[in-house]
């Protein structure tokens, strides 16, 4: 269970996750992204909120540094 919770720790940390399914050995990052959902539903709407929360702000974070690109 440890090996699955560090897996999914290092995927919201922004590893990439080809990377991190090639160096644990899994076969897919499918895998990989079904024990992030298992994982932020066993940890309750607050988890799940944080993380559309984080998406949001990632999104925004790239639309921002687009226009500075385009400003420079």
């Amino acid at each position: 269970m440890r090996f699955k919770r560090e897996a999914v720790s290092r995927l919201l940390d922004d590893h990439f996750a080809s990377s991190i399914a090639e160096h644990l050995g899994l076969g897919s990052v499918n895998l990989l992204y079904l024990w992030k959902q298992s994982q932020l539903e066993k940890s309750g709407p607050a988890a799940e909120s944080l993380e559309a929360r984080v998406h949001e702000l990632e999104g925004e974070l790239q639309r921002v540094n687009r226009e500075r690109d385009i400003l420079s």
